[in-house]
């Protein structure tokens, strides 16, 4: 082999491996199947979503400190693109506006959602969550400490 059949191939293998890279067959397969038109498919992806985000979400939760949880709760809202308004420490409203999340590896608007919740859950399982189509607010839980 000549030294332009070699380059030919390396930068062949290169240009693959990018097209190949990563989640380029995960994301369309996901949007494909959380898009079917089988109810029953489109509630089994929204509950691993959710179980995913539950069980990821317990993994930091295990790891922060309690006055630290909004923390990462809103750098995985910035992460994934997801708009959000932090009212204060006890108190942040989150909305459901996954446009851009869809380039963030949250795939499409079912997934962002189901995996939100989930994560959520886990991470604020102490607070209060109301959710609406458009938005979720999470509040801490007022505690009465009796003296």
């Amino acid at each position: 082999m000549g030294f332009g059949a070699s380059f030919a191939r390396d930068w062949t293998i290169s240009k693959t491996s990018r097209f190949f890279g990563k989640n380029r067959i995960a994301d369309p397969l996901l949007g494909r199947l959380a898009a079917d038109p089988s109810e029953a498919v489109r509630e089994a992806v929204a509950r691993h979503a959710s179980a995913l985000g539950a069980e990821e979400g317990a993994g930091f939760r295990r790891r922060v400190p309690d006055d630290e949880v909004l923390l990462i709760v809103e750098s995985f809202l910035l992460t994934a693109g997801v708009p959000y308004d932090r009212k204060n420490d006890n108190d942040i409203v989150i909305k459901k506006d996954f446009s851009a999340s869809a380039d963030q590896g949250l795939c499409c608007p079912l997934i962002a959602s189901s995996y939100l919740t989930g994560f959520l859950a886990a991470v604020l399982e102490s607070w209060e969550r109301i959710e609406t189509d458009e938005e979720i607010r999470c509040r801490k839980k007022e505690t009465k400490e009796s003296f």
